[in-house]
């Protein structure tokens, strides 16, 4: 194990975090409308987190290679949030670098710098689950259990 607070889990691998391992949340409209005064509202049913990319200053080999293995699949993505709690989510990984360099060190080991992976999150959240904690977007909305209109 590397540490819980320093790695992500895909697909049972444990693989050190990307620099910037920040997600943020998007809602999930049934439908958008206009007004007749012109003001777009839409209604909110759900939210998922919003694609990720992840980068590395330089990558050992063998982690490189669990991440190419994994790309273009659906895989599972386990992950410590802000409040220490562990969450699965279902990511389908995509290498996405655009100038990759080998790093050889003088004990002969390689690492990888300039790697790049998406991750595309597939869960969907009932719009439920939006009370239970802040939730980062336009925060006009009062969370009740019927659909309701709030503007976009």
């Amino acid at each position: 194990m590397i540490g819980i607070f320093n790695t992500i889990t895909l697909n049972g691998e444990e693989i050190f975090r990307g620099n910037d391992f920040t997600l943020s949340r998007e809602y999930i409209y049934a439908g958008e409308y206009e007004t007749c005064t012109g003001k777009r509202v839409g209604d909110i049913v759900g939210w998922r987190y919003a694609d990720l990319s992840l980068t590395w200053d330089n990558i050992p080999q063998s982690q490189l290679q669990k991440i190419l293995a994994l790309s273009g699949s659906a895989v599972n993505l386990v992950f410590s949030n802000e409040l220490n709690q562990s969450v699965t989510e279902s990511v389908i990984p995509t290498v996405t670098s655009a100038k990759v360099t080998r790093l050889t060190d003088p004990d002969g080991n390689v690492a990888w710098s300039g790697v790049g992976l998406t991750l595309r999150f597939i869960n969907a959240h009932a719009r439920e689950d939006m009370r239970s904690r802040s939730f980062y977007g336009a925060g006009k909305a009062s969370y009740g259990t019927e659909p309701k209109l709030f503007e976009i």
